[in-house]
């Protein structure tokens, strides 16, 4: 049998070169900036001379870059690499409707080189995590305060979108020169209500210390409370100057009898007042049922709560040392990874994006002086919608669809798809690839009307 897996030899690299032009000279790749497992990210300029960053999808695991066109390692591949394609346009668009002061923007997302890309604000400004390393005396008291108000703002607006962010941690939280604070990244973020599948585990993400226990089990339930534990996690870390046990050790714990390692931040010597440090140890409970159940709820108990309420920290210390775990349905496995895939190929793929969510937008420094960055203009038009390849928008994509099935072109390139075979030159199984794009909107259009696929 012939090896259709594409060789280093191929290609120098998986990432575009500086100067290499996408949507037809609308963007121009100034600097590659993170790659590997999901995607690539890179700064870039518009046709406006504006600085943004870029996403490409880009599953290295089963993926290479051949002649500038991302092509799966073989033939069997070419199913997840879809998948794959289709979860990162789905999420794109999702975001692309965001409008919060506190999320970051999304211009453009558009198909070219055989995959998907993400246009969006370049954010000029330090994450939390790094701050933490590098600029410790930066996050006052004051300032910790008011980030927590804007996370949970932005998140109950994601919420109230009928999506969940699932990756809330410092290194997702920039701040700019005047302690603005953008929310940067939604590689694993998903629907609230979709139900679990394997499509959608390639792109999970579990985070020891931040992640709740729901994460770490596929069937887990999953809603506006377990980015409450993570953002509690979060600012437990600012606070604390480390995050908190992982959740899976509490869970053990928990079910062997033994003491949660977790320890009250009203139990400590911290300088904010109890109610505030209370409602983050409520937001650590790790039962559910016992955290805030949405952003707003946490927000509200914010404003009522009582200056230096000694009774408000009794009650939670209190609570949080009684707390019983209520054992789910579901065993759960005490590990630092994510459950086992069945087969090789996503065992890989979900460790590389894990890993990719994780660091992702960590490294996002522009390559210009500070002043240049500075000059940028501020944009603040609205997303573009989703484009053809020819880089025209398509406004009613049902109606695109159908233009494109009477075509006589799509006839043949379907007659070349199921003929292909793993004996078949390249150029053929190249042909063949391009009504796996159409198949992807069509199930797209019948996603955003509410059908089932």
């Amino acid at each position: 049998m012939k090896n259709t897996a594409t060789n280093l030899s191929d290609c120098d690299f998986d990432w575009l070169s500086p100067g290499h032009t996408l949507l037809y000279g609308q963007y121009k790749i100034e600097q590659h900036l993170i790659g590997g497992g999901f995607g690539m990210t890179y700064l870039a300029r518009d046709s406006l001379d504006r600085i943004v960053v870029i996403k490409e999808c880009f599953p290295s695991t089963i993926c290479r870059r051949v002649n500038g066109e991302v092509r799966p390692h073989k033939i069997e591949h070419q199913e997840p690499f879809q998948k794959v394609i289709l979860s990162f346009l789905r999420e794109a668009l999702r975001m692309a409707k965001f409008d919060h002061p506190n999320i970051v923007k999304v211009h453009q997302v558009f198909q070219e080189n055989n995959t998907a890309y993400i246009a969006m604000d370049f954010v000029d400004g330090m994450d939390l995590l790094t701050m933490l390393e590098v600029d410790p005396g930066r996050i006052t008291d004051a300032m910790i305060e008011t980030l927590l108000r804007d996370t949970l703002s932005a998140l109950d607006y994601v919420h109230g979108m009928g999506m969940l962010h699932r990756d809330i941690s410092p290194d997702n939280l920039l701040t700019d020169a005047n302690d603005k604070l953008t929310i940067i990244d939604f590689g694993a973020a998903r629907e609230e209500i979709k139900p679990q599948t394997r499509a959608h585990s390639y792109v999970m993400a579990v985070k020891d210390g931040y992640s709740p226990h729901e994460f770490y089990y596929t069937d887990g339930e999953q809603k506006p409370s377990s980015d409450i534990y993570s953002v509690g996690a979060t600012f437990y870390h600012l606070i604390t100057g480390s995050p908190p046990p992982d959740c899976q050790k509490r869970v053990a714990a928990l079910t062997s009898d033994m003491p949660d390692p977790y320890k009250p931040l009203v139990d400590g010597n911290w300088a904010f007042d109890a109610a505030f440090l209370s409602a983050i140890d409520k937001a650590l409970f790790v039962p559910q049922k016992d955290r805030f159940e949405s952003a707003q709820a946490w927000l509200d108990h914010l404003d009522n709560a009582q200056p230096n309420s000694s009774t408000v920290a009794d009650d939670a210390s209190s609570e949080m040392a009684e707390s019983a775990f209520d054992t789910p349905a579901h065993p759960i496995a005490v590990t630092s990874s994510p459950p086992q895939k069945d087969t090789e190929v996503e065992v890989e793929l979900a460790l590389d994006i894990s890993s990719l969510v994780q660091d992702t937008n960590t490294k996002l420094k522009a390559p210009q002086p500070k002043e240049q960055i500075n000059s940028v203009p501020e944009v603040n038009e609205k997303p573009a919608p989703l484009v053809d390849i020819f880089g025209q928008p398509i406004e009613d994509l049902e109606k695109w669809l159908k233009e494109q099935d009477e075509k006589p072109w799509r006839k043949r390139a379907l007659a070349a798809s199921d003929s292909v075979t793993q004996e078949q030159p390249e150029h053929a199984y190249a042909e063949a690839s391009e009504p796996r794009l159409l198949r992807l909107f069509r199930k797209l259009s019948r996603m955003r009307h509410g059908a089932t696929t």
